[in-house]
């Protein structure tokens, strides 16, 4: 925006009441954490000291939620929730989760980020404009009670209020920038610490299209299979079975091992072909549902892989499909890349979201730039509401968990 138009907007107004209440939630804050840590310290000795201390640790998870919310007052959307939906109601629960999850400590570090330097930033940037403000109006006191007294500032003489109130208007101007600079410098902040990573948050505008598209592409895939089942595979079963038959009548040698050998090739495509059907739509996952599937896909695997998922009666076409595809290809990724001897796959129902998790104890470092499956995964996710999130150290283990909307109540079999 042009610096002159930048003054005549509601931009720096937006700034400073963002910069105020920031000032008091700063104030508030730093009382709030360092009550909780001093307590903590004074009862380390005994067994309940470690209750404030842990609050000291989870504050920034309200403080984090306030601040994606203040991004209102910049005339910006609310930041979306990086925390995990729990699975189980309850405060162990949500302490167990929460004291696991980096987005916790990211929080955690912004709060103290905030109670440190950021608060005092917004505390400058808050009062000198209502300082600039009071001195603005030393000319308008002094014609009527006469010198000044001012902030601590004595002003005895008509001019003396003038140069002040030049120098406020200047003031009031450099405010107005500074706040916008300051809040310009605060974005990026919360929005590194605060808001889940770029490609967790689907693209709202494209979900309600790209789902019709996953919607028409599964009802196609559908038909290919029906086709494919019922046509194309009857009738290789039945061209096998003519050359068994033929090959069972003919004397002469080479012909009966020609025929043989083109009954084996009959029987491999015929193997291949189921293969390829199970792999466009696989049967177990429309005939019995997803929990069943996916207990399918694991023991095909060569890994141990736990599955626990716990969903009551059937979902919808879509969303099953995607929650198996979704399974399939990180199973995939976990036997290709992560060197892993042990994995789990899990799955409930929480405020009609549908929420996955597969996870193993390999050697971690997932770069979402370089597995291009797990961009993919996340596209295929994003098209139906959901959202696909990971957590990767280095030296493990990873956590994949892709959150999908569903029907309140699941349509049943």
């Amino acid at each position: 925006m042009h610096p002159t138009r930048l003054l005549t907007s509601s931009t720096p107004w937006r700034a400073w009441a963002y910069a105020a209440t920031g000032a008091l939630l700063g104030g508030v804050t730093m009382t709030v954490v360092l009550t909780f840590v001093l307590v903590g310290v004074t009862l380390a000795p005994l067994a309940i000291g470690f209750v404030p201390l842990t609050a000291a640790g989870l504050a920034g998870i309200p403080i984090g939620a306030v601040e994606r919310r203040r991004l209102r007052l910049l005339g910006l959307p609310a930041l979306p929730s990086p925390h995990r939906t729990l699975r189980r109601p309850g405060p162990r629960a949500w302490i167990g989760t929460r004291l696991r999850e980096n987005a916790t400590w990211r929080a955690f570090g912004y709060t103290t980020a905030l109670i440190t330097g950021l608060w005092l930033l917004d505390y400058a940037v808050a009062a000198i404009p209502l300082v600039c403000i009071v001195f603005l109006a030393a000319p308008v006191v002094y014609l009527v009670s006469g010198p000044v007294d001012l902030l601590g500032t004595h002003l005895p003489t008509l001019a003396d209020s003038l140069l002040v109130a030049g120098f406020a208007a200047l003031g009031l101007v450099a405010a107005a920038y500074l706040a916008v600079v300051a809040a310009k410098m605060r974005v990026p902040i919360a929005r590194a610490l605060l808001a889940p990573p770029p490609y967790e948050i689907p693209d709202m505008e494209t979900v309600g299209s790209s789902g019709r598209l996953l919607d028409a592409f599964d009802a196609e895939r559908r038909r290919i299979e029906r086709d494919l089942h019922d046509g194309t595979q009857q009738r290789l079963v039945a061209l096998g079975v003519m050359l068994d038959m033929a090959r069972m009548t003919v004397a002469d040698p080479k012909l009966h091992s020609l025929l043989s050998r083109a009954h084996l090739e009959t029987i491999t495509t015929l193997e291949e072909l189921r293969e390829l059907v199970r792999g466009i739509h696989p049967r177990v996952l429309a005939e019995r549902g997803l929990p069943e599937a996916v207990a399918e896909l694991a023991r095909a695997h060569s890994l141990r892989i736990r599955v626990k998922i716990d969903v009551p009666g059937r979902l919808v076409p879509s969303v099953e499909s995607t929650a198996y595809f979704m399974v399939s290809e990180a199973l995939a990724n976990v036997a290709k890349h992560a060197e892993a001897d042990d994995c789990w796959v899990s799955g409930w129902i929480a405020r009609d979201t549908l929420i996955l998790e597969v996870g193993d104890n390999g050697r971690g470092g997932l770069d979402v730039r370089a597995d291009g499956g797990v961009q993919g995964m996340a596209d295929r996710v994003a098209a139906v509401g959901g959202r696909v999130r990971f957590t990767s150290p280095g030296g493990g283990p990873t956590v994949l968990r892709a959150e999908i909307p569903c029907l309140p109540h699941p349509v049943t079999a």
